[in-house]
């Protein structure tokens, strides 16, 4: 059966561990994973995206305090395609806002 395309203009998704971001691939320190000391239970997820016009990464931290459930979304576009996005520095922002608001949470 033959893979459907995209249509123009719309986003293709990059799986978070591409041969062209190997930042995030497996094993390293930027991949999609949990995250400890955050909440009762966090994970971030990090996705590299391309668009004709341009790419973007989205940083997406999701986590539980008490009854409560938060997803942030925290991302950076380029129009630029030979610049991609630098992931640790999106992560470690998400990161630190998500601390911000689970301490205020819990509060």
């Amino acid at each position: 059966m033959p893979r459907r395309r995209p249509a123009p203009g719309h986003p293709v998704r990059l799986p978070s561990a591409t041969p062209s971001d190997p930042t995030t691939g497996a094993g390293s320190p930027l991949a999609p994973r949990v995250l400890d000391g955050l909440g009762d239970a966090a994970f971030l997820n990090d996705q590299l995206i391309t668009t004709d016009s341009g790419v973007h990464r989205d940083i997406t931290v999701v986590f539980r305090t008490s009854n409560v459930i938060v997803t942030l979304t925290y991302d950076q576009w380029s129009t630029d395609k030979t610049q991609l996005p630098e992931s640790q520095e999106l992560q470690d922002k998400a990161r630190s806002l998500a601390g911000e608001l689970a301490d205020s949470l819990s509060e």
